[in-house]
């Protein structure tokens, strides 16, 4: 089991399906300027994902808001040797009127040289803030997401989530920005939640 977002120390490093060395650790206040560069690193269809396609990252009034909530729990990951090089941010938060729910977001760069999805980063986060919500006092995780976000959709299945049926063609649908005939739109976004 992966250590816990609690006690993350530079020495739980972790290794990518392909071999590339990462290291999470906590983020702070300090670090938005590190969040900045990363949300300018990645894809409209990326920054749509945790931020349910309403902007395109948190301004720095949010950010401070999300880190002083004292169950909230926010990662950076930078690549072995680069740490002021941020490729992926994941947090757990409090929902407002519901202290038993922790929502999940995820942002991992996809822009070359910077493409850290589908290395299994995504997942490894989410134990992470499975963990992590698990030690805070959480009992269930919600997820929003556009409905042709594979990954995250894969990720949620992962974490005990409902399963969508995610065939490989909607993922490819998904990937050229095209539709299924499903009745959704692009933006159209669905809830998900999971229980620890």
């Amino acid at each position: 089991m992966p250590p816990s977002p609690t006690t993350i120390r530079p020495e739980d490093a972790f290794a990518l399906f392909d071999g590339t060395i990462v290291n999470p650790r906590l983020a702070t206040v300090d670090d938005y300027p590190l969040v900045e560069e990363l949300h300018a690193r990645c894809s409209a269809v990326s920054l749509a994902s945790p931020y349910a396609a309403r902007r395109p990252a948190p301004s720095l009034t949010e950010w401070r808001r999300v880190a002083a909530i004292p169950r909230s729990r926010m990662l950076l990951v930078t690549p072995e040797g680069q740490s002021d090089h941020v490729v992926a941010l994941a947090s757990v938060a409090e929902v407002p009127n519901a202290p038993e729910v922790g929502e999940v977001a995820i942002l991992v760069a996809d822009q070359p040289p910077d493409a850290y999805q589908s290395r299994g980063l995504g997942t490894r986060l989410a134990d992470l803030l499975a963990e992590a919500a698990l030690n805070t006092g959480f009992g269930f995780l919600t997820v929003t997401a556009l409905w042709t976000n594979w990954r995250m959709l894969l990720i949620v299945e992962h974490l005990g989530g409902p399963a969508l049926p995610q065939t490989p063609y909607v993922r490819n649908m998904a990937l050229l920005g095209l539709l299924p005939n499903a009745g959704l739109d692009v933006a159209d976004e669905i809830e998900l939640r999971i229980a620890l």
